[in-house]
């Protein structure tokens, strides 16, 4: 492991402004290209002895060949695209990949380049001292992650399906370790998402009588828009526990002592009990139900103008069990008139098994690296490329072997993104200690 080069080239690779766009056209292809340059100069045994295939331009695959091909192959993926910035707030350019005592800070250090950069640095570290892995494992990076991964993942994954390839487990970004706070434990958790909600994007549209403003009717389209958001915010989806919560919960269960033990260990008989308090947490209560966020509105081009239309864009997270066209249905029984266009539909992934010995060995691997954490499954409330991946393998898993808090989490698409030092070198441990436990 040499965390010094680490450190250095996760550096330069924040540097890469590689801003991702739902638009092939729109994105920079100079910071792209840039981008996959750098890979190949600071990563050469990693280009020289596995196989690399580009998919769709900006998506690099590798194959490293074991030593048998007995078993079916592991596939573990991150992506390299980020969200844009603000203009103001952070101590250092967000592009800069600054480099301080105990930290590198930049868009990217978080979600995703640090799991990318920790695979290929992993991979580079074997490939010196000779080792070949005990099957084959595959790198697939995606580029567009951020804008619902179309044209990376689900290319590669297309990609994968045309060759035939099948694997025994996918490894993506996903839970991390953090405090038990939220689930009332005192240790560490390192969570493990065997599902994630659906990621679906809407735009609603509410017509109205244009004309002047001193002249206004009963209703605005503005207004009637509002009035829709108040009634959908105001009555949320009736709460339930899906599979990956309810794994989850029994997990944690010896961890608590008494009647709190007991209600966990039989979450099916006191489902109204949990709901009511996973619902009080920010992080817990997405968790339980379907979730719509109002992120984006448009009206309205001057100040003594009636707008003819106002839109509003509704992010949707759709819990296992939900579909979308059941959670429009949903929208529509408030009794507003709205029309809808849909920019982005993911309906909520397939739950991975536990029993397997991916599952095993990912556990295993956690222990050994993180002793201190208390190791559970749960529901990804956010969305991966990791769904993409599902019809060419067996399970699905989602963790980042990464120690982060809460205020931690919040900077991952916010000011002041960062990443210690310490999180990266247990990355670089985590990723050669998963390959060697292959064995």
């Amino acid at each position: 492991m040499n965390l010094q080069r680490a450190i250095a080239n996760l550096s330069k690779a924040i540097s890469y402004k590689t801003v991702t766009n739902q638009e092939f056209d729109k994105i920079d292809a100079q910071e792209f290209s840039g981008f996959l340059s750098f890979l190949r100069e600071n990563y050469p045994l990693v280009h020289k002895k596995l196989e690399c295939t580009t998919i769709n331009t900006f998506s690099p695959v590798f194959r490293w060949r074991g030593k048998s091909d007995a078993s079916a192959p592991i596939l573990l993926t991150a992506h390299y695209d980020v969200v844009p910035v603000a203009d103001t707030g952070w101590t250092h350019e967000p592009f800069s990949g600054h480099i301080c005592e105990e930290n590198i800070s930049g868009r990217g250090t978080i979600d995703n380049k640090n799991t990318l950069i920790a695979l290929l640095e992993t991979a580079e570290y074997l490939l010196e001292t000779d080792y070949t892995p005990a099957r084959d494992i595959y790198f697939a990076f995606g580029f567009d992650e951020e804008v619902g991964g179309k044209l990376g993942a689900s290319q590669i994954a297309e990609h994968f399906k045309n060759s035939g390839i099948k694997f025994e487990m996918v490894l993506d970004e996903g839970g991390v370790v953090t405090t038990g706070d939220s689930m009332g434990i005192h240790s560490d958790i390192a969570v493990i998402g065997l599902a994630e909600k659906g990621n679906t994007s809407i735009e609603l549209i509410f017509d109205g009588e244009e004309g002047h403003s001193s002249m206004p009717p009963q209703n605005t389209s503005i207004g009637k828009m509002a009035a829709f958001i108040r009634d959908v915010e105001s009555h949320p989806r009736k709460a339930r526990l899906v599979e990956p919560v309810l794994s989850m919960l029994k997990a944690i269960a010896p961890h608590k002592k008494g009647f709190e033990g007991f209600v966990l260990r039989n979450p099916g008989l006191f489902a109204p009990v949990i709901n009511a308090s996973l619902g009080k947490g920010r992080q817990t209560a997405p968790m339980t139900r379907t979730t719509v966020a109002f992120t984006m509105t448009n009206s309205g081009t001057a100040p003594n103008v009636l707008p003819k239309q106002a839109s509003c864009v509704a992010n949707i997270r759709v819990l296992p069990g939900d579909s979308v066209e059941s959670i429009i249905e949903w929208l529509r029984s408030f009794g507003h008139d709205f029309k809808t266009k849909p920019l982005l539909i993911e309906e909520a992934s397939k739950c991975s098994r536990q029993d397997t010995p991916g599952y095993k060995i990912l556990c295993k691997t956690i222990a050994e690296i993180f002793p201190e954490a208390v190791i559970t499954p749960y529901l990804m409330v956010g969305g991966t490329d990791a769904r993409k991946y599902e019809e060419v393998a067996e399970n699905v898993y989602r963790f980042m072997p990464c120690r982060l808090t809460a205020s931690d989490l919040a900077k991952m698409h916010g000011t002041n993104e960062f990443i210690s030092k310490k999180n990266l070198e247990n990355m670089l441990k985590f990723f050669e200690t998963f390959i060697k436990n292959l064995n």
